[in-house]
């Protein structure tokens, strides 16, 4: 553990500047470490945010300390994030945001202790607990809006205008993918959306495990009002390969199996695909080399949007919605 006083990089002194800002903290001798490396390429894990465990007077850490980077700044809502992060604490789903520094962008949180570890794909392929997280946003749905509406297309509309712009390669059939977001957006519009609050990103990376199997939530940069369609068609692209796993999630989620319904969460899979390759070609542009592999993450997020795009269905979904 390190004493503030001799921060060695920009990420330390940016931890210092938030801890000197917590009252919880200002009456015990503090020390702190790196949380988590971060890691791009499978789990996405950490490359947006820096992290830090936090502990008083020698004891073990109690405090986990979280701002986000600069080079996503724009991206993220932090009043929302903190918001979020209070509201599912309260329902049980998530560890306790202690406070937020608005100067630093920082939120402080109870930290989890040892018996909590980052969840992996295999750990939430189980039924019961693939089952167990689509009730826990199913609750989140149920509450009052968070007050920033999100979409997959609008925000594809923001990141393209960035990345096409700049310095970082696509590859050939970037526009091609990209004219298929138009017909996505129209045929869900069309097809009527009902805008419900959801953390929004339910990557493994972003959910813990813990004892007999408890689930918590964390990382709520993307959090927002939302279809919940598209929440839940992430899920399903993360943890399934193949529909017939996925289509069990959908009646879990609304009660029985609908053909339309499950046309929406697959385009939605599709087209958060390509947000996500192209957040993380923002990254490669924007970030000092740190030795994190921003374009293989990129070339497995088109990959599989690729995939989907050209699958000799897909278009017969956007008439099915």
């Amino acid at each position: 553990m390190k004493t503030p006083g001799t921060p060695s990089n920009v990420f330390e002194i940016r931890a210092e500047q938030a801890l000197r800002a917590f009252s919880v903290l200002e009456n015990g001798s503090v020390t702190y470490r790196p949380a988590m490396p971060a890691v791009a390429s499978p789990s996405y894990q950490a490359v947006e945010s820096c992290s830090f465990e936090v502990a008083v007077d020698g004891a073990a850490p109690a405090y986990f300390l979280r701002f986000g980077i600069d080079e996503v700044k724009e991206l993220v809502d932090d009043d929302i994030a903190f918001a979020a992060a209070d509201r599912l604490h309260q329902l049980g789903f998530s560890p306790e945001p202690v406070d937020y520094d608005n100067e630093t962008q920082s939120i402080l949180f109870a930290r989890l202790d040892e018996n909590w570890r980052s969840a992996k794909i295999d750990d939430l392929m189980h039924p019961d607990r693939a089952a167990q997280l689509v009730e826990m946003q199913k609750t989140i749905a149920g509450g009052e809006l968070f007050g920033r509406r999100w979409s997959v297309f609008d925000g594809i509309d923001l990141l393209w205008h960035i990345v096409s712009t700049g310095p970082v390669p696509l590859p050939g059939d970037a526009d091609w993918m990209l004219s298929w977001m138009k017909p996505m957006r129209e045929a869900i519009q069309a097809a009527g959306v009902d805008i419900r609050p959801a953390h929004g990103d339910p990557h493994s990376s972003n959910i813990m495990l813990g004892p007999d199997g408890a689930l918590q939530l964390v990382d709520f940069d993307m959090a927002g009002d939302m279809d919940p369609y598209y929440q839940l068609g992430v899920q399903m692209n993360e943890l399934y390969q193949f529909e017939t796993a996925m289509k069990p999630l959908l009646e879990i989620h609304d009660g029985a199996f609908s053909e339309k319904a499950f046309n929406r969460c697959r385009i939605y899979a599709a087209a958060d695909d390509f947000y996500w390759a192209l957040r993380s070609l923002i990254l490669e542009m924007r970030s000092p080399p740190r030795g994190i592999e921003f374009l293989k993450y990129a070339g497995w997020r088109f990959l599989r949007c690729r995939m989907a795009l050209g699958h000799p269905d897909f278009e017969g979904r956007l008439r099915n919605l």
